[in-house]
């Protein structure tokens, strides 16, 4: 389903939307594997993560509606397999998250393919990146990382397929290694 355009747009998140992000990802931490986090992060790590982000020149976008209500947000930050280390600068990891109650409108869609967009031709987008990375810093690989619960959504990988449908690879799989809600075997699926 294409979002409608004329009640919602994209834009770079500001620090004024972090609380609602907050909201957003306290869902999703309490009932949810989607993410692994058994307490949502405060409001100030959210602030940290979104600096951090921002200031490797990396998109940090929300999808807001006419009232500039967050539905949906997406960013591309340091990767975990990188921890840090700077060989690794070319590659980030996704997260990507829709209100609850704004789900199968096309906002996820919309936003993973306006930060893969940026990510891939910054120049275009100042608007979306607080500060530039160099040729030699340019993003080269971008991974979404997802466990896998088999209850839901198409026994746990509508998500993977999601990102599949948008030219991401299936890369791997990481078996048991996830422990969330008195489920011991829980998988990581990476694209």
């Amino acid at each position: 389903m294409t979002p409608n355009t004329d009640t919602q747009r994209l834009r770079a998140c500001r620090d004024s939307d972090l609380p609602a992000i907050h909201s957003i990802l306290q869902y999703y931490v309490a009932n949810t594997v989607l993410t692994l986090a058994l307490v949502p992060p405060s409001i100030e790590e959210l602030h940290q993560g979104w600096e951090k982000s921002t200031g490797q020149g990396l998109p940090y976008l929300v999808t807001v509606d006419e009232d500039d209500q967050v539905l949906g947000y997406c960013y591309a930050g340091e990767s975990r397999i990188g921890g840090g280390r700077a060989g690794y600068r070319h590659t980030v990891e996704l997260s990507l998250f829709c209100h609850p109650d704004h789900m199968k409108k096309g906002i996820g869609s919309q936003l993973l393919e306006r930060v893969v967009e940026v990510l891939e031709t910054p120049e275009k987008f100042p608007e979306c990146v607080a500060a530039s990375r160099s040729e030699e810093d340019k993003v080269r690989v971008v991974l979404a990382c997802m466990s896998v619960d088999e209850m839901t959504w198409n026994q746990g990988l509508g998500l993977r397929d999601f990102y599949l449908k948008h030219g991401f690879e299936e890369t791997g799989n990481l078996k048991k290694v996830g422990h969330k809600f008195d489920e011991t075997e829980l998988t990581a699926s990476q694209v």
